[in-house]
């Protein structure tokens, strides 16, 4: 079993710590006006505004064992079986991921599933997968996901050429 830690980006930790600020800041105001509403509910912005942020910045780390790589950040959790990966690539793409920077690679399993991650060595990472020489163009690992060439037409087996009209 071999754990590898996210990178984290400067601007990502800026951003934690900016937001941190701004809920402690909040939660100081509902409790210096005082009453159990506003205890209440300084309690919950601490919580889900200052221990969720930390929480994902803590725990945000993947780990591959001999069959399955499980990534875990936060209350979030993922097992992908090692064998269902189809192709591995860099991408540098801001949509929500279990990756706390934009040092990313894209992992496409099973039938177009996909999930990225940020492992801080990137290499090792690749190598302890046994995936390293499976980075490949983004645009060769979806259409190779969805089972569609290049021209992004489905792929024909020998069943439907034979009873496609010629």
């Amino acid at each position: 079993m071999h754990v590898f830690k996210s990178k984290v980006d400067n601007w990502v930790l800026v951003c934690l710590l900016l937001s941190i600020s701004a809920c402690v800041m909040g939660a100081s105001v509902a409790l210096m006006v005082g009453g159990t509403v506003n205890y209440v509910f300084a309690a919950i912005i601490l919580i889900l505004g200052v221990g969720f942020p930390a929480w994902l910045y803590a725990s945000t780390r993947y780990i591959v064992m001999d069959d399955d790589l499980k990534i875990i950040s936060g209350p979030f959790s993922w097992t992908i079986p090692i064998q269902s990966i189809v192709s591995v690539q860099e991408t540098h793409s801001a949509s929500a991921s279990p990756a706390l920077s934009f040092d990313r690679l894209e992992i496409i399993y099973e039938e177009n599933k996909a999930i990225i991650v940020s492992p801080l060595d990137k290499a090792k990472f690749l190598q302890k997968l046994g995936k390293d020489k499976l980075i490949v163009s983004r645009k060769n690992a979806r259409t190779k996901a969805e089972g569609k060439d290049s021209k992004g037409n489905p792929k024909k087996n020998k069943a439907n050429r034979k009873s496609s009209p010629a």
